[in-house]
């Protein structure tokens, strides 16, 4: 197994409870279907922020705030997927990117995405998920270089 990737199989084999699924794609196309558990957070992709001080700040906190209300805590596994990888953009890789960034211990990215989630047979729901809200602790623990 990969050490950020997992198949769609892997996924499946995974304890619910110990996992936060985080969807990327926009809101429409969560809400015609996506991975049973799954949040919506399609502002992984599509905020901008300025690279000040205060810019990054403001990144720091939106995003400490919507991890938090999907549910990270710091102990769960985040999951993240888009529709595919040849599609998205990078939304997935954003995702990971932006939680390696604020210090989150443990991401995964579903490789192949929705797509690859649907190909395999898995199940898709259009039910609203409804996680319990968690601390988002913010580590800071990569640092980037000062321009």
């Amino acid at each position: 197994m990969s050490t950020v990737l997992i198949s769609p199989a892997e996924l499946a084999a995974m304890n619910k409870d110990e996992i936060v699924l985080i969807d990327t794609r926009a809101p429409e196309g969560f809400a015609a279907g996506h991975i049973p558990g799954a949040v919506n957070l399609h502002d992984i992709f599509t905020y901008l922020a300025t690279s000040d001080a205060e810019g990054m700040a403001e990144l720091t906190q939106k995003f400490a705030d919507a991890f938090g209300a999907a549910g990270l805590d710091g102990t769960k596994t985040a999951v993240i997927y888009e529709q595919a990888m040849d599609s998205g953009f990078g939304q997935s890789c954003r995702g990971y990117f932006l939680l390696s960034y604020l210090g989150y211990p443990n991401t995964k990215v579903l490789h192949g995405g929705m797509a690859a989630w649907v190909a395999a047979q898995m199940p898709v729901t259009t039910e609203a998920t409804s996680p319990a809200p968690a601390s988002f602790a913010c580590g800071m623990l990569m640092r980037l270089p000062s321009c």
